[in-house]
């Protein structure tokens, strides 16, 4: 009897002790992230991104991707911004209780993102049947996929509001 009680008083101890060393390491290890620095009114605004991914890898394309500059990326994320503002702009109407408002700007997001869509037709096709038949694609496209993803993102956004 007096073995059971001696290792049950030992598992207790070391089970408090693991309890407490848990404890105080997150006590101390926890500590507030500085405050991020606000920009300035002098700040300049966010440029569009440059092409920063890498090509992708795969196969020999079977046709030559279209041409995508840095040019058509960079007015694919201007356009997104308009697409944001004119979302944001509808949903503080709708909350404002400005209905007729919060529609006529939630179809200029709509406005928006079919300008998108067209101007990156044909190229998101290549990038579709690339992504399908496993080719490499090269940078632009990669970075294309990227900022594509976060209109899509937006777009699912905006028709949750009232966009169609």
């Amino acid at each position: 009897m007096r073995h059971v009680t001696t290792s049950f008083f030992c598992t207790a101890l070391l089970g408090a002790a693991i309890l407490f060393s848990a404890c105080g390491a997150e006590r101390m290890t926890t500590v507030a992230p500085p405050a991020p620095a606000k920009p300035t009114a002098s700040s300049p605004a966010p440029q569009a991104p440059a092409v920063s991914s890498s090509a992708k890898a795969g196969k020999t394309p079977a046709k030559p991707a279209p041409a995508l500059s840095a040019d058509t990326l960079a007015q694919v994320v201007t356009l997104y911004n308009q697409m944001g503002t004119h979302f944001n702009a509808g949903v503080t109407a709708r909350t404002a209780g400005d209905n007729a408002t919060a529609r006529e700007h939630q179809g200029k997001a709509v406005d928006v993102l079919q300008q998108i869509d067209k101007l990156l037709e044909a190229p998101l096709l290549w990038q579709e049947e690339a992504e399908m038949e496993g080719w490499a694609q090269p940078a632009e496209y990669v970075q294309m996929a990227k900022e594509y993803g976060k209109v899509m993102g937006l777009a699912k956004k905006v028709r949750m509001s009232g966009g169609k």
